[in-house]
């Protein structure tokens, strides 16, 4: 298994042959992305949907993404896409299963998190606050991606309450550094503060990681 971080809450992440992207953002050097299956988006703002189109069809991946994503690849003439909602599971073969969940992400119409279940469980929940409905992924998630910067979304604080109920085994902090500032060390900080013990794998863009 492979995870490469391409800044804000974009990644790419390959599992049992499965090459799956995650939230382009605009600024996102779509020259360093490489071969794409899949183009997941959890929600319709531009810093997570920015590069869609482009890298849906430089790639000829498949864009799945909740109702108002569906619309918007349409209007974009992107012809490869599925729509998807919250519980809903669909299967992107060798094995590997892709579940939506709905996150607390209140200026989006409908944000969703993903569940992608291959060599291991990777829980990216894109935009989210904090709240107590996380804690049904415990003991169901490998690898949490996870929010920091505060900005309509968890900050540092908020986000190892989301640690702390979800309990995975590795943490992958996002969307932060690219667009406004968060602190990966007061982060470090309140999980050491709360006794939350956790690895908590701090990436550089376009660092990859095999887990």
């Amino acid at each position: 298994m492979k995870i490469i971080w391409y800044g804000h809450a974009c990644f790419w992440v390959e599992t049992r042959g499965v090459r799956i992207l995650i939230d382009p953002y605009p600024d996102v050097d779509d020259d360093r992305i490489g071969k794409v299956d899949y183009i997941l988006i959890t929600h319709e703002h531009s810093d997570h949907y920015g590069k869609v189109e482009l890298l849906s069809r430089l790639r000829g991946a498949t864009v799945i993404g909740p109702p108002q994503v569906y619309l918007m690849a349409v209007s974009d003439g992107i012809t490869n896409v599925k729509e998807i909602r919250e519980n809903q599971t669909l299967e992107l073969g060798n094995g590997v299963k892709l579940t939506a969940f709905y996150m607390e992400h209140p200026s989006s119409q409908y944000p969703l998190g993903y569940l992608i279940e291959g060599e291991r469980k990777v829980l990216h929940t894109g935009d989210t606050y904090a709240t107590p409905h996380m804690r049904k992924f415990r003991g169901r998630v490998d690898i949490l991606m996870v929010p920091i910067s505060g900005r309509s979304t968890a900050n540092e604080r908020e986000a190892v309450q989301i640690i702390e109920d979800v309990r995975p085994h590795i943490v992958i902090p996002m969307h932060y550094g690219t667009y406004g500032t968060a602190d990966v060390e007061r982060l470090e900080r309140e999980l050491k503060k709360k006794r939350v013990w956790v690895l908590l794998k701090v990436m550089k863009p376009y660092e990859e990681f095999s887990p």
